[in-house]
């Protein structure tokens, strides 16, 4: 069997094996509805709209009042519901019983069974003034046109040097890929290590080395393992996305969106990084018992990565933030971060994209070796010094 073959062999049988495993098939069932609870639930549970309030209306000067904070509510995200009350005495009995929030009383009192809530009285006080005014103007001799224009003159044009709430949503976006991206690359690391051990233990890697090279086996399961968590990370961003546009919780413009596939492109270079390593780390040891002494150096390193992100998220044009988007270590999770919120540039993305790639091949060609050397050894743990100098010491 050709390379070629071989590797795509195994990287099937990667995908088929492990998409049917029950954990698999569970922690993916669970993140989907962790994310759609996360998608939906802000938006159901804050979707009521503006709060509503009962006002009463004593008196022949309150109408104006109250129709005229009935108009301005909106700016205060309010609603108000004016309703007609014979007298003070029954305004009061409404107010004790809860069946009124507030009354305003001869348009000159704003009546309440304890503080109003602030946006109601700021809607009410706005009201009264606008009442007052016009009742003023009228007194005269402006006609209703002239009075509309005195009291409603063109508001300010609002300009901003960058669009309102673009940073907000820039940050949002940016921590959810980060926060995705981390437990993509974790999680995938270390069944690649896991993976490598069960087979070692099982003695499975014995057969089938005996039809194909430890660097092709190698190349299959890291491709293999990296197609799955790539399709299960589309999902649950497609699944996410689409449920938070669609219940209103999330409002974004479409170049806010387009951003999303560009950090994407960040995890098969950070897959291909960490996996070849974590590969290396699994063929060191033959018990899953082992594993996390031997892998525990790269989670450190992934941790590390990821606490450095949120500070590029805080500070994405800091020192730190610059330094780390071109560490290969870091930059699969720093470098996303820079590309959305606007301080990124095409140079350093593409620089970036060249030392991981470099740094990948270097690591893939020492990983290979370690794989090579140890993945038939058992018993105790290989030292990764004995490893790289092979059996002879060469």
């Amino acid at each position: 069997m050709n390379p070629r073959g071989a590797i795509a062999l195994v990287a099937r049988r990667e995908i088929v094996e492990r998409g049917r495993q029950r954990s698999f098939v569970v922690s993916t069932v669970v993140t989907l509805v962790i994310i759609a609870l996360v998608a939906v639930l802000p938006g159901v549970i804050g979707g009521g709209g503006p709060e509503r309030y009962r006002v009463g209306v004593v008196g022949e000067a309150s109408p104006p009042v109250a129709e005229a904070a009935t108009a301005a509510a909106k700016r205060f995200e309010v609603e108000i519901e004016p309703q007609r009350v014979a007298d003070r005495a029954a305004a009061e009995r409404a107010l004790e019983a809860d069946d009124l929030d507030a009354a305003i009383i001869d348009g000159r009192t704003l009546l309440s069974r304890d503080s109003p809530p602030d946006e109601l009285e700021q809607a009410l006080q706005a009201g009264a003034q606008r009442a007052g005014s016009v009742s003023v103007l009228r007194e005269r001799g402006l006609s209703p046109t002239a009075i509309e224009r005195a009291l409603s003159p063109p508001a300010l044009a609002t300009r901003t040097l960058e669009e309102a709430g673009a940073g907000d949503e820039r940050r949002f976006v940016a921590l959810a890929a980060v926060l995705l991206l981390y437990v993509q690359l974790l999680t995938y690391g270390l069944w690649v290590a896991a993976g490598v051990v069960e087979e070692k233990a099982s003695r499975v890697v014995e057969i089938l080395l005996a039809a194909i090279r430890p660097r092709e086996l190698l190349a299959g399961k890291v491709i293999g393992l990296g197609l799955l968590g790539l399709a299960q990370l589309l999902l649950v961003v497609a699944v996410g996305a689409g449920l938070a546009l669609a219940s209103g919780t999330l409002e974004v413009e479409a170049s806010a969106l387009s951003t999303i596939g560009v950090v994407l492109l960040w995890f098969p270079l950070g897959y291909a990084l960490y996996a070849s390593m974590y590969a290396a780390a699994g063929a060191l040891v033959s018990r899953q018992e082992d594993l996390q002494s031997s892998s525990g150096p790269l989670t450190l390193i992934v941790i590390a990565s990821y606490l450095v992100s949120f500070q590029a998220i805080d500070d994405p044009s800091g020192g730190l933030a610059r330094i780390a988007s071109l560490v290969p270590f870091t930059a699969p999770l720093v470098q996303p971060v820079r590309l959305v919120t606007g301080e990124g540039s095409l140079v350093s993305a593409l620089a970036a994209v060249a030392i991981i790639a470099i740094t990948t091949l270097v690591i893939v060609r020492v990983a290979a070796t370690i794989y090579e050397r140890a993945v038939l050894r058992t018993g105790k743990p290989v030292r990764l010094r004995e490893a790289l100098r092979g059996p002879d010491g060469s």
